[in-house]
């Protein structure tokens, strides 16, 4: 489950998210849904920890973001819209070395990039 309680950024004296709650539960499917400089991506980084809200609270399966943050985002999978990939790698490498940094070696790993290059229909740009 996902819950965000009353979230809050601010930027100085700008205020990117005000009081932000909902919660998901495990097979649900969400979607934020705004104009440029709503605050949706300020709502994912704080959810998955990158940012610390101003105010409110996260968690992820029952641990909270700011304090169990290791433990939270291993219960979440997120794909910013810019993906943090390496210019010079192919789709492959780069599953392969999130793959390795995740602790994952040999035909292990391999499986692992399969299963995601099927699951995402990443064939044909492998």
């Amino acid at each position: 489950m996902i819950s965000a309680n009353n979230l809050s950024k601010y930027f100085g004296t700008f205020c990117a998210v005000k009081d932000v709650s909902f919660e998901a539960q495990k097979g649900d499917v969400l979607g934020f849904l705004g104009p440029n400089g709503a605050g949706k991506s300020t709502t994912m980084r704080m959810l998955t920890g990158f940012i610390t809200p101003s105010a409110g609270s996260a968690s992820i399966g029952g641990f909270d973001v700011q304090s169990k943050p290791i433990q939270a985002r291993k219960q979440l999978g997120y794909l910013p819209e810019s993906a943090p990939a390496y210019a010079d790698m192919t789709p492959t490498e780069f599953l392969r070395f999130s793959a390795e940094i995740h602790g994952f070696q040999g035909s292990t790993r391999d499986d692992k990039v399969e299963a995601v290059i099927k699951k995402c229909f990443l064939e044909n740009v492998r």
